[in-house]
């Protein structure tokens, strides 16, 4: 995850921090520290807004859905570029009419400027009005308590990875990779 990150941010500082950022996201929504970090990672390689405030407006739009942030993200990405088919999976009708470009959601309509920022800002406002709280309910479901068990089994690897100990893992694998490996020509022979 960090070195897809890396990549996205440019840096190992970049991505040290914006992997911070993540693992706290992640740890309070619905979504796990894999799910934000790959929508984090296509915000960023789309030259769209990696900001908490998108992740967390796309999230809950997403939740109230039952959708996948990736879903959304990738249905952001596709708006941002003219393409509004994957809105109507979250019940946003678009309709482009020369510079400008009309959403209708629950029979309101906006009109926004067709450039990306206007669009991206139009589905996070939609994201933090229409569906605020969304992830916070969702989390207290089974589904968002596997999610945090989840988070906190990656992080045990993670501070695991950070203490030095990943070489002695690699090691123990390799060594019991070896051991079925002998087991297994044994058998067959």
């Amino acid at each position: 995850l960090q070195a897809g990150l890396e990549t996205a941010t440019g840096s190992a500082e970049n991505a040290q921090m914006a992997f911070s950022a993540i693992q706290d996201f992640a740890a309070t929504t619905p979504y796990d520290l894999a799910q934000a970090t790959k929508a984090f990672t296509q915000l960023v390689n789309l030259g769209l807004t990696p900001s908490e405030q998108a992740l967390r407006a796309y999230g809950n739009t997403a939740s109230s859905m039952g959708k996948s942030l990736d879903q959304m993200v990738e249905a952001v990405a596709d708006a941002a570029t003219g393409e509004f088919e994957r809105l109507k999976e979250f019940g946003i009708k678009a309709s482009k009419q020369g510079d400008e470009v009309k959403f209708t959601f629950r029979g309101t309509t906006e009109t926004v400027k067709n450039n990306s920022e206007a669009i991206e800002s139009y589905l996070i406002k939609l994201g933090e009005n229409n569906f605020a709280g969304a992830m916070e309910k969702r989390m207290k479901t089974l589904d968002g308590a596997i999610s945090n068990l989840g988070d906190t089994w990656d992080s045990v690897f993670f501070n695991i990875g950070q203490a030095g100990a990943t070489n002695l893992m690699i090691e123990g694998i390799q060594d019991v990779t070896s051991v079925l490996s002998e087991l297994n020509s044994m058998i067959s022979s």
